[in-house]
């Protein structure tokens, strides 16, 4: 009888024993998707799904997986990554109360730092979509959806989109408890993301007793493994300070004659001096299982030297670039650029003037207004990375003909048949630009210029000129004399025989060679002037002396009156209406508005004696041209004086 209870007793404790077991290593629901990382402030591929054991016991998800479907999708969707291991005698294991992290491999470049245990291809929705996570069997084990419009969510309800930078993650029950009541906007809060995650929490395992339900991933407590691989009660602990019964000393272990069981250390690093449990941070293990300092942490395998064409930054290394600022890597300087005093790649571009503009055109502005672009370097130009700007407040940006060159020291015009830019007639500008925005030259702001008057560089000023040269070095502006204004005359016309004096407005005879004249009588000679015969006075014969307020004219030795000199203008009788004052005789002439023109051309006399007048006269005006040109070629003048002193320098 007593044998019968204690057979009893042992099937009852076995039975037991095995129930417990199969329990902590059975299939749960509590295995939930705790936290999605949608994206983050640097990336939105930066993605992440955390799963979490919800229960105290350890769980198996072997050949798990997780599917992402879109917001209006009810399937699975497309399979993210999958918990699997290369051999099928292995199983893994999420223990209780742990988590699992899976990471988008976008994220892992990011940040190579960063562990997980799982990877997958960035593809999360950033508006709305499901997470599902799928057992070996197909079952749905535990689902999320997020965005207004995901139609698949737990509960119809889906979680908030979280804000940029922000996570949504399960609320917290109690701790290690996470809320599922199978309604994602209940269950789910949207927070800020956690500055480091667990992973590395799951383990893989052999079922070590094939003679027990379930897979053992570990030999249970008070079991023993014969060699067939089945399992039996023993009631020996061979490590009583060791959490669990040890029916063998661990490996790795030791046993000491009181019964506890102690880790053997084992160095790591044999090449290294001290003992080594691990390999030491920045170093790796290389094919000897020496521990050799490791140049590149985020590159898998042992760099013993830092990889050609790449530098290292805290024992991680990234491609050499030349230029930050450039899209992609440039590993050498890129033709036709140079760096910046920021140390920045900007184009190497070659100093261009702007010369001229012409805004307002005679007639139409289309194909008239031109802007003119001047080379001063000695080499040819390709205008490609230029552009143009055209406007104040918001220009207007137009690129060059592909391909086309500017010569060295060449003028070259662009019309805007050419470019179809627009050179506004009030007030405007225009910037010459590299395609990268940097100012090559601008002009001054132009305002309202007249028709046909170009805004051109004239001797290093700015100005608007009548001469509009394209293509060619600028000219001032051209001063116009005002032309004469000629009016009709009410005089008579001379005779045939006659011509008017310029000096009187009066009729003179016209003397040919052919003309024959009556000769003058004895005592008298012909003046030169009117060929009037005059008396000849010499010095002995005595003149009657002039009557008290005359003179005698030097010209005729007539007595005259010298009321012009004696008297004032205001004793004379005034002039008739139509007259004036002849200011040498104080007679009344006739008020001549232009002389009309003659029929014939009038005989030039001159006086040998008053020649000097005609000198000094040329003298004069020679003088005010020389001053002139002086003052309107002051500029050129000024290079030229610089120009010789340069060369007077170079020759000494």
């Amino acid at each position: 009888m007593h044998k019968l209870y204690v057979i009893m007793s042992l099937t009852i404790a076995i039975i037991l024993s095995v129930f417990i077991t199969q329990s902590s290593q059975a299939i749960s629901s509590n295995v939930i998707i705790s936290q999605v990382q949608l994206g983050n402030a640097t990336s939105a591929n930066n993605e992440f799904i955390q799963i979490y054991n919800n229960s105290a016991n350890d769980v198996e998800i072997t050949n798990w997986c997780l599917y992402y479907a879109s917001a209006s999708s009810t399937q699975h969707g497309n399979k993210l990554t999958c918990f699997v291991v290369d051999d099928a005698s292995l199983h893994i294991y999420l223990p209780g109360h742990a988590s699992a992290f899976a990471v988008s491999n976008q994220y892992v470049i990011a940040g190579p730092n960063l562990g997980s245990d799982f990877k997958f291809s960035a593809t999360l929705s950033g508006v709305a979509g499901h997470i599902r996570l799928i057992d070996n069997s197909g079952v749905e084990i535990d689902k999320v959806g997020w965005g207004a419009t995901a139609v698949s969510a737990e509960g119809n309800s889906p979680s908030a989109l979280p804000a940029s930078g922000k996570i949504m993650s399960r609320k917290t029950i109690e701790t290690n408890t996470r809320q599922d009541n199978d309604i994602n906007s209940a269950d789910f809060e949207v927070i800020s993301a956690d500055v480091n995650y667990a992973f590395g929490l799951i383990y893989e395992a052999q079922d070590l007793c094939v003679n027990l339900d379930g897979v053992q991933a570990f030999i249970p407590d008070g079991y023993q493994s014969d060699i067939a691989g089945n399992c039996s009660l023993v009631p020996i602990d061979v490590c009583l300070n060791l959490d669990g019964t040890q029916m063998v000393v661990p490996d790795g272990y030791s046993i000491d004659d009181v019964g506890d069981c102690t880790q053997i250390p084992v160095d790591v690093c044999l090449n290294l001096d001290g003992l080594q449990l691990t390999v030491p941070t920045n170093y790796g293990l290389d094919n000897n299982l020496d521990c050799q300092p490791d140049f590149c942490q985020n590159i898998d395998g042992l760099q013993l030297v830092v990889p050609e064409d790449m530098d290292v930054s805290n024992s991680n290394c990234t491609w050499h670039d030349e230029c930050l600022n450039l899209p992609d890597i440039q590993a050498d300087l890129p033709n036709g650029y140079k760096h910046s005093a920021d140390n920045s790649c900007v184009l190497d571009l070659l100093p261009l003037k702007i010369t001229e503009l012409l805004p307002n055109a005679v007639g139409s502005d289309n194909g008239n207004e031109f802007i003119e672009i001047y080379n001063p370097n000695d080499t040819d130009v390709n205008l490609t990375n230029y552009v143009i700007y055209v406007g104040i407040n918001d220009p207007k940006m137009y690129s060059f003909p592909v391909g086309l060159h500017i010569g060295s020291h060449q003028y070259l015009a662009f019309y805007n048949t050419d470019i179809k830019f627009t050179l506004v007639n009030t007030t405007s500008q225009v910037r010459l630009s590299s395609i990268d925005d940097v100012v090559i030259d601008e002009t001054p702001v132009y305002d309202n210029p007249g028709d046909g008057m170009a805004w051109a560089l004239v001797d290093s000023i700015w100005q608007y000129t009548n001469q509009p040269t394209p293509n060619d070095v600028n000219l001032p502006s051209l001063i116009e004399s005002e032309p004469e204004i000629i009016t009709e005359s009410n005089l008579q016309p001379c005779a045939a025989n006659q011509y008017r004096s310029p000096e009187t407005n009066r009729c003179r005879l016209i003397i040919t060679t052919s003309s024959t004249l009556t000769p003058c009588k004895d005592g008298q000679y012909r003046s030169e002037e009117t060929n009037r015969c005059r008396s000849i006075v010499s010095d002995v014969v005595a003149l009657a002396p002039c009557a008290e307020g005359q003179e005698r004219n030097p010209d005729t030795n007539r007595c005259r009156s010298v009321a012009t000199t004696v008297l004032g203008t205001s004793d004379l009788t005034p002039c008739k209406e139509g007259q004036e004052r002849n200011p040498d005789t104080n007679r009344c002439r006739n008020i001549v508005s232009t002389i009309p023109g003659a029929d014939y051309a009038p005989k030039q006399t001159t006086l040998p004696e008053n020649n000097y007048i005609l000198w000094w006269s040329l003298a004069g005006v020679g003088l005010v041209a020389v001053i002139y040109g002086l003052w309107e070629w002051r500029s050129n003048i000024a290079a030229l004086f610089q120009k010789l002193a340069s060369f007077r320098h170079l020759t000494k």
